[in-house]
């Protein structure tokens, strides 16, 4: 059984869509055996009324879930996750810049023993059709290097909205994930690396979305001081090896 979790903010106007295509590729993978669970992290716009429209066509396989107020995408992506039930687990943003066919080709990294699959746009395979504003690429570069250095990973693209986790490994790493915003990606590698865990970067077919929900400034510092806080946790934690 594959668990899909899509975290939502005022996606209201894009998200049949997004289901619609993605509920083909999990058919095409696992024929039924698979669900969606959608997460309204506080959204102001017709978001909740498209998660409901949703649900009552999905013959039990898409479900909602609601913040009341906005927490923050990483709290969003653990409250979908803790409630999944799939021996696998994947999340990917709403507006589908990764194609979610991108699923297939990583099923294939865990049939080959892959315990975290991450998307990669900064490899040299990675095929990026409409790419980001200059400004954007050169801070995520920079987010990159500061999170290697101060996690002692070696990730080449942490913040790709699409990655597929073993189901047990997704629900014991965001059970305990504390990072409520844009640097959560972060926290959730540290553990998998504290754990053992195979992780792969998989390079990816990518697109930039025009409506990013990414505010630069105030972002940037927020992410800044969860590289802080994350450093500080993790590095007094043991990690728990069931």
């Amino acid at each position: 059984m594959i668990s899909a979790v899509i975290p939502v903010y005022n996606e209201g106007q894009r998200l049949t869509s997004c289901v619609d295509q993605l509920a083909t590729v999990l058919r095409r993978c696992v024929g039924d055996d698979w669900e969606i669970v959608l997460v309204d992290d506080g959204s102001s716009d017709g978001t909740a009324e498209a998660i409901a429209s949703l649900v009552a066509r999905s013959e039990g396989r898409v479900r909602g879930l609601a913040h009341s107020a906005n927490q923050g995408k990483g709290a969003a992506v653990r409250t979908g996750v803790l409630d999944t039930r799939g021996q696998l687990v994947m999340f990917c943003d709403a507006d589908l810049s990764t194609p979610p066919e991108t699923l297939e080709r990583f099923m294939r990294a865990i049939e080959d023993g892959a315990d975290v699959v991450v998307g990669n746009r900064k490899s040299a395979e990675a095929r990026i059709e409409r790419p980001q504003p200059a400004l954007r690429t050169w801070m995520g570069l920079g987010f990159t290097r500061l999170a290697n250095l101060m996690t002692g990973l070696s990730i080449s693209d942490y913040t790709c909205g699409f990655k597929l986790f073993r189901g047990e490994h997704a629900r014991q790493l965001f059970e305990p994930m504390q990072t409520p915003r844009w640097s959560f990606d972060v926290e959730v590698l540290m553990r998998a690396a504290q754990l053992g865990l195979d992780v792969r970067e998989i390079p990816i077919r990518w697109s930039d979305v025009d409506d990013t929900r990414v505010r630069l400034l105030k972002d940037t510092v927020g992410s800044f001081l969860e590289l802080l806080s994350i450093r500080r946790r993790l590095g007094r934690e043991r990690p728990d090896r069931r």
